[in-house]
């Protein structure tokens, strides 16, 4: 179980760094919707470069998180804070830009499901019911955060 459950969360970050740099050859994709998601930045970097630079971190991270515990935890708190900041670019694309951009709901759908298997992988390990209410409120309270700064952060180009 271990061993697929670690091939699917490599095979979830590998799709959302590969859709990433696929979203910033801005003919991949020919809805109207990642034209005008492409008009957005996150503290005035363009949202596909900073999106490769974001999974470039988690693949170092998932890569290095068995030798040094505390970037396990660190890539946790990356992950759960993309979910959060997910969150606004998906309201972003439906109450903004009124449709759905292909390429970063997949990124989307690729945190979510690296989320998810994270927790999964934190069940399996955690060993009482306090550790996992307490992974539950910290992981809630990070992707507030994440929610917080792409609330801040992201803009759209004028």
């Amino acid at each position: 179980m271990h061993k697929t459950l670690s091939i699917v969360l490599w095979l979830s970050v590998a799709t959302g760094w590969l859709v990433s740099i696929f979203s910033v050859i801005q003919e991949m994709c020919l809805a109207s919707a990642c034209r005008d998601a492409a008009a957005f930045t996150i503290f005035g970097a363009d949202m596909g470069w900073f999106g490769i630079a974001y999974f470039c971190c988690i693949v170092a991270l998932l890569w290095l998180r068995k030798k040094i515990y505390l970037l396990n935890r660190i890539l946790s708190a990356a992950v759960f804070a993309g979910v959060g900041a997910e969150f606004r670019l998906l309201w972003i694309q439906k109450y903004i830009i009124g449709g759905w951009c292909p390429l970063c709901v997949t990124i989307c759908c690729s945190l979510f499901i690296t989320a998810g298997l994270l927790v999964i992988e934190k069940a399996y390990s955690a060993e009482s019911t306090r550790c996992k209410w307490s992974t539950f409120a910290e992981n809630s309270i990070i992707s507030a955060a994440g929610f917080a700064i792409a609330f801040i952060g992201v803009r759209a180009l004028v």
